[in-house]
């Protein structure tokens, strides 16, 4: 069986969960390379982000190199991408990727988005949801496009979400929710990536649930 040469760009807790997960041990992958940010939002401090050394510790002793790229740097990634690779996996990347590159990968390019889509593209989607009354939320892959969020989707899972006590805000148990998904993350790109590489690119979908 020929690997899928795989490149991964992955931020925060759910992009480590992804490369432990499914990424590192999966037989079906070579992967080439993984990009990171080095450093956190304005809006959080913007000091360095305490989770690249774990990816580090992950990739050396595989010889993956790791790329730590932030915003300008992150928005050409044409220059830093190797060449042919067959797909991209991207987690929490805070970047728009231009169609140039995505264009590069034989099978496309997958996003886990938090929140379920169409309906809660964009920020802040699990406090929009609770916001919205909703019981569950969802992470969904679906094929990478030049617009934020609106690829055909190829799977989601669901999560319930417990409701809100007294005196808890929405902001806070979104936190909590956030949480609690970062286990999820792992099996939703085995799903995608199993379910891309069967079909050669073109969409298709699989939900399920978790309580």
């Amino acid at each position: 069986m020929t690997r899928l040469r795989t490149v991964a760009l992955l931020a925060r807790e759910p992009g480590l969960a992804v490369l432990r997960g499914a990424l590192l041990n999966d037989p079906a992958l070579d992967l080439v390379a993984v990009a990171t940010h080095g450093r956190l939002p304005k809006a959080e401090g913007g000091g360095p982000r305490r989770e690249v050394e774990d990816y580090r510790r992950c990739l050396e002793p595989r010889g993956v190199p790791l790329l730590v790229v932030d915003p300008p740097q992150s928005r050409d990634l044409g220059r830093l991408l190797p060449d042919g690779a067959d797909l991209m996996i991207s987690v929490s990347w805070r970047s728009l990727v231009a169609a140039d590159v995505l264009d590069r990968f034989a099978l496309g390019a997958i996003n886990l988005h938090r929140g379920a889509l169409p309906a809660y593209a964009g920020a802040e989607p699990v406090r929009r949801a609770i916001e919205a009354g909703e019981t569950r939320i969802a992470i969904t892959a679906h094929h990478m496009s030049p617009e934020i969020d609106q690829g055909p989707e190829i799977a989601r899972i669901w999560l319930d979400i417990p409701p809100m006590s007294a005196g808890v805000s929405s902001v806070a148990l979104a936190e909590t929710v956030k949480a609690a998904l970062v286990p999820l993350y792992a099996p939703l790109a085995h799903l995608a990536i199993t379910a891309v590489a069967a079909t050669r690119g073109l969409p298709r979908r699989v939900q399920l649930g978790a309580a």
